[in-house]
């Protein structure tokens, strides 16, 4: 079974573009002779020291998502000793161009979990890492809670401490380096949201780097896992104007029957990757005792993101039906069109008629940050980009929300009308209110839902569209199950999701009306599924 990474082609740099080989030969000569780094381990730390050619780091922040047992822990505790006492920041380039190292100029390395407890699995590695010569050569002193060590070139102090799961305690902290476990259970119920604010802050005003570690999430719990996943999939669509964020995540390809021993089996090796002190086969025991649920298999073993128990849309049912395909012009499509104006997303939505392959024209969020306060959707440019897309594509349908968009839907409406093939409404080719027709709406959501669960309808994995899809929750009224965002005010939008169904209504209509003639079209029918 292959792999699904976050990182492409598993690259490393240049050696000329890391610290890694540095700290490498450190860690070498500082660990205990046992210590060994798989491969997987040794590519991280190449990738989480990338430099540019001025000796900045690619990466100032790195969250490692790994499935339950591939030792995250005891990793973390390797990367907070490098931290602690490492050449771990760039000095210069020596005479034949390669990066000479550094320890920080003020060590301060701080690690926060949910609860002091959970930071055990690293001070206890780190209490059995070091050689007795480094222990003298750093003045090591360890403590249950608290390292002290000195650098023995400069005499500095350095200071690693296991922290309390509480803002107000770390506000003023100056640390070099930020240690986030399990970041998954940190979430607003528990405060740990405020420490993350508080930390992250504290970090950036000294250009501190943090370091995340965490399972697979679960969507719709609104965790700091959850939140950085977004932002990193923001950032690949293009979304972010920073950049910086190495989210490393190695997971199974979704598309496996779990009942099947051997399917199960080859898709939790493909998650634990080199780990090769996993027992797969009490991993399996586990997996059919009973005691878990399916959900948790795939979360905790398979390392893949699971629905919360009102999500529309499970991530796994969505993730099989990822295909390698793209819009071509010319294609034969229909069009959804979702619009907000300042808050809400905009998106347009292509759903081609001979497959039920879903693809977003364009999608348009307010950015993060200080610029998101100001920004406003440009109802210009989407119209630019429906035009764009009537010269690119055979377009039979087009069927477009009129909230905040009337006048736009009348001009599309006058310019295309008479090349479609079907009307949105019997007063508008393109203008439809999803506000009017629930019963529609709710009938063909519960529709489109069993279609991606059957895997009858197909897209390429556009982060985008996959993000509102997940965000997109169950909102029951007297027609069945419709959607909608977790709440008025969420910041996880879901209109990628609207206009991917307004295409799916418009398909549906376009092949009960009888008017595609030239070839045969599968139409996704009412599937019954699990909760409708």
């Amino acid at each position: 079974m292959k792999q699904v990474r976050t990182i492409k082609d598993d690259y490393v740099p240049a050696p000329n573009r890391t610290l890694g080989w540095v700290i490498l030969r450190w860690t070498a000569e500082h660990f205990r002779p046992d210590w060994k780094f798989t491969p997987s381990q040794v590519k991280r730390i190449l990738r989480m020291y990338e430099i540019d050619e001025n000796g900045r780091f690619v990466w100032n922040q790195m969250v490692l998502q790994l499935a339950k047992g591939t030792g995250k822990g005891p990793y973390f505790a390797t990367l907070a000793a490098i931290e602690f006492l490492a050449p771990c920041r760039f000095s210069h380039f020596d005479s034949e161009g390669m990066p000479v190292g550094k320890v920080p100029d003020e060590v301060w390395v701080q690690l926060y979990a949910t609860n002091v407890e959970q930071t055990k699995n690293i001070m206890l590695t780190l209490h059995s890492l070091f050689t007795p010569e480094a222990k003298e050569k750093y003045s090591i002193d360890p403590g249950q809670e608290r390292y002290h060590a000195r650098n023995p070139e400069t005499g500095a102090f350095c200071l690693l401490e296991a922290k309390t799961a509480s803002y107000r305690s770390a506000e003023g902290a100056r640390p070099s380096a930020l240690f986030a476990d399990e970041t998954w259970h940190w979430n607003e119920a528990n405060g740990m949201v405020n420490v993350f604010n508080t930390i992250t802050a504290n970090a950036a005003k000294v250009g501190g780097r943090l370091f995340c570690a965490t399972n697979a999430y679960i969507v719709g719990e609104d965790s700091i896992a959850e939140r950085m996943h977004t932002a990193w999939q923001r950032q690949q669509d293009g979304r972010q104007k920073r950049t910086g964020f190495y989210y490393d995540a190695v997971s199974a390809d979704p598309d496996f029957d779990i009942e099947d021993e051997e399917a199960l089996k080859a898709a939790i090796l493909a998650a634990y990757d080199d780990c090769y002190w996993a027992d797969i086969d009490a991993i399996i025991d586990q997996c059919y005792s009973g005691v878990i649920t399916h959900d948790e298999v795939l979360r905790k073993y398979c390392n893949l993101v699971t629905a919360s128990g009102d999500s529309l849309v499970d991530p796994v049912a969505w993730g099989k039906c990822k295909v390698e395909s793209e819009l071509r012009p010319g294609d034969r499509i229909v069009m959804g069109l979702d619009g907000g104006v300042s808050d809400d997303a905009t998106a347009i939505v292509a759903l081609r008629i001979h497959d039920s392959f879903i693809h977003p024209i364009a999608i348009w969020e307010k950015p993060d940050g200080p610029e998101g306060n100001t920004w406003k959707v440009d109802h210009e440019e989407v119209s630019d980009l429906v035009d764009w897309a009537f010269k690119t594509y055979k377009i039979e349908a087009f069927f477009s929300d009129v909230a905040f968009l009337e006048s736009y839907v009348d001009v599309w409406s006058e310019s295309y009308g008479p090349r479609l093939a079907i009307k949105a409404t019997g007063k508008s080719s393109v203008g439809y209110d999803m506000r009017g027709n629930q019963a529609e709406i709710t009938k063909a959501n519960m529709s489109l839902v069993g279609a991606i669960e059957s895997q009858r309808v197909s897209h390429n994995g556009h982060y985008g569209l996959k993000r509102h899809v997940e965000n997109a929750k169950k909102r029951h009224n007297k027609f069945g199950v419709s959607f909608g965002k977790a709440s008025r005010d969420s910041s996880y939008k879901v209109d990628a999701y609207a206009a991917s169904l307004l295409a799916f209504i418009a398909r549906t209509r376009l092949v009960e009306s009888g008017k595609l003639n030239n070839g045969p079209v599968r139409i996704p029918t009412l599937t019954s599924i699990g909760g409708f």
